[in-house]
């Protein structure tokens, strides 16, 4: 089964007299369960992509499918009861939260507003989470700023999952975090993606890092997807010049 489907997405955005083509005619899709690396360049319309297939900026043409059904022309109330089944992680963790309020706050707001599990059980159950991603429940007490960036980007992945999305878009997610932390996040995904089959679309501008995650990768170029299959494949045969740029970039792919 398809989870998400995008047919001729265009993304344009104006700035003073030029146009920026962000997303330019793109089409994808992402089968149940499935992780796909998206890769390409800063600037090459990744983050924007990856923002319109969840609906949190208005396409300018095309057509977008989640689950078999046409999300395109939904406004904010049609789409709110598919919010929770479509989450994003954003690349820096310090701006997901709130400085002035508790971490345990702010995630359980999230979880009671859908009404995922009972009000009086909701502490319990994020708990259970925190333990999934190795943090102890203490860290929900603690404020943003007394976190760790790593420590942080869990908290963030905790967000996210513990609304039980079927649908997760991973922004540059490890890309400000230390090497230990960026291998322990991936392993982290990894793990989440068997345990709550999520289907997963991980952004990166690094191809080897995508590697350790995803099997199929796509290499969007000037808002265009310009490759895309198996990830292997990609990295030893690849047929565009500006992916053996990416992966000239990547200072050693081991095997």
């Amino acid at each position: 089964m398809q989870k998400v489907v995008a047919k001729d997405l265009k993304k344009h955005f104006k700035t003073g007299k030029k146009i920026i083509k962000a997303v330019n005619g793109v089409d994808i899709s992402i089968k149940e369960g499935e992780v796909v690396a998206l890769v390409g360049e800063s600037g090459s319309g990744k983050s924007t992509l990856g923002k319109l297939l969840l609906k949190l900026i208005e396409p300018d043409a095309g057509e977008i499918f989640f689950n078999g059904m046409n999300i395109t022309d939904l406004d904010k109330n049609e789409i709110r009861p598919l919010r929770r089944k479509m989450q994003m992680i954003f690349q820096d963790p310090f701006t997901t939260f709130n400085p002035i309020y508790k971490i345990g706050t702010q995630i359980i707001e999230a979880i009671k507003f859908h009404k995922i599990v009972d009000e009086n059980s909701a502490e319990d159950y994020l708990a259970e989470f925190m333990r999934m991603v190795a943090l102890h429940p203490d860290i929900l007490k603690k404020y943003p700023h007394q976190l760790s960036g790593g420590q942080l980007q869990r908290c963030a992945i905790v967000r996210a999952i513990s609304l039980k999305p079927e649908f997760l878009v991973c922004d540059e997610i490890i890309s400000a975090l230390d090497v230990s932390a960026q291998v322990q996040i991936i392993d982290l995904l990894k793990m989440l993606e068997g345990e709550l089959k999520l289907t997963i679309l991980f952004i990166t501008h690094d191809i080897g890092v995508a590697r350790r995650i995803a099997k199929n990768a796509l290499v969007m170029k000037d808002g265009k997807i310009v490759e895309s299959g198996v990830i292997e494949k990609i990295l030893y045969d690849p047929s565009e010049d500006y992916t053996r740029k990416l992966i000239s970039s990547v200072l050693s792919i081991k095997k």
